[in-house]
């Protein structure tokens, strides 16, 4: 098991999409670890600039790749007021997800990934963390986050 006293949540100050993830990962100690957090964060830029990662209901799930990292990090970001990531789609993004995973490592980033979506894809979960409910839900999702150890939501 990952350690679960690296921070993997902040609330974001900032109202532009750059400085909103470069907020995710200056906050979250969970990238601490990063051999290159700046080189981290172009690619995350990089990335960003080719297309935007914001993928509705006021999620985001940005990313950036770098060699010999051993498992991905990701943590989340919160903004109350909301953020446009994209302007075709003005939809203001409020969780704000950053993943730093490795090149070699794509099976992982696909497994995170889809597991964060199968918890988000809930609006009522999705309700529940925008707005700080305690619910048994969020508490095993914050859970798994500390953890760094990706599961699909449980069915109900």
């Amino acid at each position: 098991m990952r350690s679960d006293l690296k921070r993997v949540y902040c609330t974001l100050s900032s109202t532009e999409k750059f400085s909103a993830i470069d907020e995710v990962i200056g906050k979250c100690t969970v990238f601490d670890e990063l051999d290159d957090k700046e080189k981290f964060i172009k690619a995350v830029h990089r990335r960003e600039k080719i297309q935007s990662t914001g993928i509705g209901h006021g999620v985001a799930i940005a990313h950036g790749k770098l060699s010999h990292l051993e498992h991905c990090h990701i943590a989340l970001g919160y903004s109350e007021d909301g953020i446009v990531f994209d302007e075709n789609y003005p939809e203001p993004v409020s969780l704000v997800f950053v993943i730093a995973s490795s090149l070699s490592r794509q099976a992982e980033y696909i497994h995170a990934v889809s597991n964060i979506l199968s918890w988000v894809h809930d609006e009522s979960f999705r309700n529940d963390l925008k707005t700080g409910a305690r619910s048994k839900q969020v508490k095993a999702f914050f859970d798994m986050l500390k953890k760094q150890e990706f599961s699909p939501r449980p069915i109900r």
